[in-house]
């Protein structure tokens, strides 16, 4: 079986290098180009691991450009492997493959169909797997070929569950490998009863709440970081986007009676330089890695200061 691989992100990438390592008989790739990498979150360039592989390789913007068409019925796949791109797909492409399409979505399917799967993953406490389907004219619908549950830490930034799915989808393809080169693949239709969809997110979800509480803030944290826009929060006019902190516990920090006497948001000790702690509804979180965007020339020491209020 020929297979043809879409992509532009890190699963993309880790797809592919699974398919060359086991074997299987990769026709072609298609990959967004390496030009438009800042408008893609976990961007990472197909062409450099293709090439090396000496497997045909096309980059393109618009994966709805007629080149792309051109190149995949010029390679002739069997099947159109979908991994990690958020542009649809026409199905004019997908029928090329005389076997169809197949995508990947990091839930345990049927659970968690839709949009930044990560993210909610984290934000709801879900668990996360590893799938590979059949694409159908619904989004994340159609016949599973394999799912794989990937362990979800309570410490997890979307990042490292990334990384983690990565390595999973990667051994998920590996033990696929024999069906893939026979051609006799799984196929386990989904219990469309059970299906639960995820909303889109966009940066602006980031914004954070200080009235919430501290395991809600921690969640976003974790679950708007890298390779997302981070989330963030306001000091004065200039914006404060927090990629890493930490509960705290509930005998570090100020005595208690200082916690309790001031409001959510308040920037209780530390300083821009060092690390900051901010009172929750019921805590407060240690701020450990911070970035301020300022407007103005205002020394982010006179920005963030004990008794400093952040907020929208």
């Amino acid at each position: 079986m020929r297979i043809a691989l879409i992509g532009s992100v890190s699963s993309s990438w880790h797809a592919l290098n699974a398919l060359i390592e086991s074997g299987v008989d990769v026709a072609c790739v298609c990959g967004v180009d390496e030009s438009r990498a800042a408008k893609v979150g976990d961007y990472r360039p197909l062409r450099r691991l293709a090439n090396n592989a000496n497997i045909p390789f096309l980059s393109f913007a618009k994966v709805s450009e007629p080149e792309v068409e051109a190149f995949l019925r010029k390679h002739k796949p069997d099947m159109l492997w979908v991994i990690g791109l958020s542009q649809l797909v026409p199905d004019r492409l997908i029928s090329i493959a005389s076997s169809g399409g197949v995508g990947f979505h990091p839930t345990m399917l049927p659970e968690g169909r839709g949009r930044a799967p990560v993210a909610w993953t984290i934000l709801l406490g879900m668990r996360a797997a590893a799938n590979l389907f059949y694409l159908t004219d619904e989004p994340d619908a159609g016949d599973i070929i394999v799912q794989k549950e990937v362990p979800v830490l309570n410490d997890d930034y979307s990042e490292d569950l990334i990384q983690r799915t990565n390595e999973v989808l990667a051994e998920a393809i590996k033990e696929l490998a024999p069906c893939l080169k026979s051609g006799n693949l799984p196929r386990i239709p989904q219990d469309h009863s059970k299906a639960t969809f995820y909303e889109k997110r966009t940066p602006a979800d980031g914004l954070i709440d200080w009235v919430a509480t501290t395991d809600a803030i921690y969640r976003l944290i974790r679950a708007a970081g890298r390779p997302y826009h981070g989330a963030f929060s306001y000091v004065d006019k200039h914006k404060l986007i927090i990629w890493r902190a930490k509960p705290l516990a509930p005998d570090e920090g100020p005595p208690p009676a200082s916690k309790r006497s001031v409001k959510p948001g308040t920037v209780l000790e530390g300083k821009m330089e060092d690390d900051l702690i901010v009172k929750t509804a019921d805590g407060a979180m240690r701020l450990t890695e911070c970035q301020l965007e300022t407007v103005d020339t205002t020394p982010p020491a006179q920005l963030l200061t004990p008794g400093k209020r952040l907020g929208a």
